[in-house]
């Protein structure tokens, strides 16, 4: 397991950039899990409703911190109980940190002994605006979530964690945020909504028990 030091040490020649890194850059990996500089741009928050023509459709923008009714009214969890579930965790008014986008789907696996795969993301800040200004403190996060996925390839997930620049974000000049990558594969549906519900429910025992004002206590 890497530690936060090290890989402090891999983000510096890149905390200063200005948009999207040229190409995804992987600072860890290590089996199924790892931690990226995505290269591509985050969400201007707050966002509005777009349908993009091709059956797919952003249902903009809606806060839910301190709001845990709004995870069961969003259209992206409906029906979706583990994702509604993880939703009231990350924006629980005792959390540190909140979402701004997430979606899900199944897809085309990769092995033909695994033809179905669960994608999903969700792009979370921290509350306290400012703190979205460091990537190292998304670092400090990425690097206290990774223990509860260690290993995730043995229930047939890949997790990645991407620090990303932000386009936006109301009273942040130049925010960053981090969008977690959760894939689950299984040889049916069933069974990959099964492994993608063990992936989320461990991510959201993490987030519980972070302090509401992490990262600020680790300097205390």
């Amino acid at each position: 397991m890497v530690s936060f030091e090290e890989l402090l040490t891999l983000l510096k020649p890149y905390k200063g950039l200005e948009g999207p890194a040229k190409q995804a850059i992987c600072l860890w990996k290590d089996g199924g899990c790892g931690i990226w500089i995505s290269d591509s741009w985050g969400p201007a928050v707050p966002y509005p409703e777009v349908d993009h023509g091709d059956g797919n459709f952003n249902h903009g923008y809606r806060r839910m911190k301190g709001n845990l009714e709004a995870a069961m009214l969003i259209p992206e969890a409906q029906g979706w109980p583990e994702l509604q579930t993880f939703l009231e965790n990350v924006n629980a008014d005792s959390s540190p940190i909140e979402t701004v986008g997430c979606e899900k789907g199944f897809f085309p696996g990769e092995q033909e002994t695994l033809p179905i795969m669960l994608g999903s993301y969700v792009d979370v800040i921290f509350t306290d605006i400012p703190l979205n200004e460091n990537p190292q403190n998304f670092l400090l996060l990425s690097s206290r979530l990774v223990p509860a996925v260690e290993h995730c390839e043995r229930w047939w997930a890949n997790i990645s964690f991407a620090l990303q620049r932000n386009r936006a974000l109301a009273g942040a000049e130049k925010p960053w945020g981090l969008m977690l990558n959760i894939q689950n594969y299984g040889r049916n549906e069933a069974e990959a909504r099964k492994f993608w519900g063990e992936s989320l429910s461990r991510l959201g025992s993490a987030i519980k028990v972070l302090n509401a004002d992490f990262p600020t206590d680790q300097e205390k």
